[in-house]
């Protein structure tokens, strides 16, 4: 995109506020991107540029640019300068996904809209499913097999169900996978107690739903008995977070 002649003053003048002069110049250049309707390949105009028109140092300029690229949302290129890229949308989220940061409320809401998740991609998985997908799934089964009442460590359980993301096809789904991967593997290090008793409980209930299980209506073709069993699959991890809250609670009391 050619940036010759394009007016780059912010609409409202940058101005000392709650806010440092870099969020405002980061919100004036996205502000910039979003008017001028650059997609990924198109030029931004050079620090120099930008520094002249909007009348603040090249320095603020550089730093705001700087958040941009961690952003994903620009890059440098030789002789292209810099351009503008389709941001990786989770990457952020990602890395600053901390679960020590977290109530016990915030970490439930993402164990509930990951079980939201996983019944709205059965579709995608039986519609996309093939014999290769079906072996994987059957070794990491196997894997499991050597522990009791489907108390598989993290990383196995992981693997398990970003491969039924991957089966979905869709790679957001994937990514997001990482990110509740680490409110599991917190949740499973520090309230490990409280798996084992809620498995036995639903043994002995005959309602414990195993990753075997997931499996063998992968196989067979079970859409609709894959889409309770999953429900029931992961119904454990909100019985796990309220005992994880009550036992919060009394802590605190």
């Amino acid at each position: 995109m050619n940036n010759e002649g394009i007016n780059l003053k912010a609409k409202t003048p940058l101005k000392f506020s709650t806010t440092t002069l870099v969020d405002q110049v980061e919100e004036k250049l996205l502000e910039y991107i979003r008017d001028n309707r650059l997609t990924p390949g198109d030029t931004l105009p050079n620090e120099t540029l930008l520094s002249e028109n909007m009348g603040i140092s090249r320095n603020v300029i550089r730093e705001a640019m700087s958040r941009l690229r961690m952003l994903g949302i620009i890059q440098s290129r030789t002789k292209k300068g810099i351009t503008v890229v389709e941001p990786p949308l989770l990457t952020g989220l990602e890395k600053v996904t901390n679960p020590y940061l977290f109530s016990i409320r915030t970490i439930q809401d993402i164990m509930e809209m990951r079980i939201a998740l996983e019944i709205g991609i059965v579709d995608f998985i039986f519609n996309n499913c093939t014999a290769d997908d079906i072996d994987d799934l059957k070794k990491i089964v196997e894997q499991g097999q050597t522990y009791e009442d489907n108390h598989w460590p993290v990383e196995l359980e992981k693997a398990f169900h970003q491969r039924i993301y991957e089966i979905a096809g869709n790679p957001f789904i994937t990514q997001f996978q990482n990110i509740v991967h680490i409110i599991f593997e917190f949740a499973k290090t520090h309230y490990d107690s409280l798996f084992k008793p809620i498995n036995e409980t639903l043994k002995k209930q005959g309602k414990l739903v195993t990753h075997e299980d997931l499996y063998l209506f992968i196989r067979n073709g079970d859409r609709a008995g894959y889409s309770q069993a999953i429900k029931g699959h992961l119904s454990l991890y909100l019985d796990f977070m309220k005992k994880a809250e009550d036992t919060e609670d009394r802590t605190d009391n």
